[in-house]
């Protein structure tokens, strides 16, 4: 899982009210956010001191109770000045002492995580949160007898990114409410879409598109949606292809800052066969490269929403194989054989992938991008076993060579495509 980056100012805390046994319809007012009662849930908090003019992301460890939980709901809040909290779930059954990087850390306290809290800690999952400042949460209300699933002592992180533009230090408190249903009372497990387009670039001073397909393997109903982005972002566009090949719009914005949410009721059904299309449209003032990443300087594109019946393929971007499925479409004129060129000379000229392997994807037309994905794919997949040593190395030619031909059969495919 990768997760995510953000700008507003700092200055106050949220604020309100809410019933302490229910979710709210509300996630920003005029109060912190109380626990829910006794039985109906928990909270999970972090404060934090952020620096003067600096960003900060911060995370905190926290474990279920032995009995796990059922979550049915939850409402958020975090400082005017945060562009996110989010929980993940671990598969760690006990606090770690050590990060992913073998850091010692007191994980139940506020550590920081510039890197990320994917970079530091092993995620499985994304339950909840916020990224929208002043929204309802991502699990803000599921249908009466649809809930998400913890299993006992499942450790979680809770992430937050602020940035404090002021001349002070400020203290900020982000929490979290977990409402919950007794196992018993479960009918329906629910899941969490977390669709994330991190094959895209933004040129200096220029205009870029980022456009990602998923298959849907399986029906699913969906609760909410809402779109993610960064300040290049100027719109966001998702649309529903169906088996029959009729293409409607499920949500649109132009607010890269403070997203809307799109609450679905009833839910709105996702059929086997359908292919989700999600695109994001950019346009930087800026006179360096733009490409993925958590930061603030950086870009996303995503899509998220609640939905029920539980499907990882849905979630993962994945074939009913579990093999990874995601196609991205570019939006230039290279054929299928100056792509596979492009690329392999981007594997040699910069380290890990970067702008110039995204570009090449970008600058494909739209008719190869099935075979051109299907190479992307491979690469990723063989950068993480056969490659994996060579690609880690300081000769970036043997990596691309290794990649080559681990992924000969989809780089043939790739060249033989054409946009005609």
């Amino acid at each position: 899982m990768k997760s995510n980056k953000y700008i507003v100012f700092i200055a106050a805390l949220l604020a309100t009210a809410c019933t302490p046994d229910e979710p709210s319809t509300q996630s920003a007012g005029k109060s912190l956010l109380d626990p829910p009662a006794e039985g109906a849930g928990l909270q999970y908090r972090m404060t934090s001191t952020i620096a003067s003019g600096t960003e900060s992301y911060g995370c905190q460890l926290f474990q279920v109770p032995p009995e796990g939980l059922v979550i049915r709901g939850q409402d958020v809040v975090f400082g005017l000045g945060g562009h996110h909290v989010l929980l993940y779930r671990t598969p760690y059954k006990e606090i770690p002492s050590h990060d992913e990087q073998g850091i010692a850390v007191d994980a139940l306290t506020e550590h920081d995580c510039s890197q990320g809290a994917t970079a530091r800690w092993k995620v499985d999952a994304v339950l909840g949160g916020s990224e929208s400042f002043g929204s309802v949460g991502m699990l803000h209300r599921l249908p009466d007898g649809v809930g998400v699933i913890v299993e006992p002592s499942t450790v979680l992180v809770m992430s937050t990114h602020y940035l404090n533009t002021t001349t002070a230090p400020i203290e900020v408190d982000a929490r979290i409410n977990v409402y919950t249903m007794p196992r018993e009372d479960l009918q329906i497990e629910a899941g969490l879409l977390y669709m994330d387009n991190h094959v895209l670039r933004v040129p200096p001073l220029g205009e870029a598109a980022a456009r990602m397909r998923c298959p849907v393997p399986a029906d699913v109903k969906v609760v909410s949606l809402q779109s993610h982005m960064h300040a290049r972002g100027v719109s966001f566009d998702a649309a529903l292809r169906a088996p029959d090949g009729t293409t409607t719009s499920i949500y649109s914005t132009t607010s890269w800052q403070e997203p809307p949410v799109r609450e679905l009721d009833p839910p709105l059904v996702f059929r086997q066969g359908s292919t989700l299309d999600i695109r994001c449209n950019y346009r930087s003032s800026e006179t360096r490269p733009i490409t993925y990443g958590l930061s603030s300087t950086d870009e996303m594109c995503q899509l998220i929403g609640p939905y029920f019946p539980k499907n990882e393929a849905f979630e993962r971007c994945q074939d009913t194989s579990g093999a990874p499925s995601a196609t991205w479409v570019g939006s230039g004129k290279a054929s299928g054989t100056e792509t596979v060129t492009c690329l392999g000379e981007a594997l040699k000229g910069e380290k890990g992938v970067g702008y110039a392997y995204y570009d090449c994807v970008h600058r494909a037309c739209p008719a190869v991008a099935a075979e051109v994905s299907a190479l992307v794919r491979c690469h990723e997949v063989k950068r993480g076993k056969e490659c994996a040593q060579r690609c880690q190395g300081s000769d970036l030619g043997d990596c691309a060579a290794c990649l080559a031909q681990a992924c000969g059969v989809e780089d043939q495919a790739a060249c033989d495509a054409t946009c005609g």
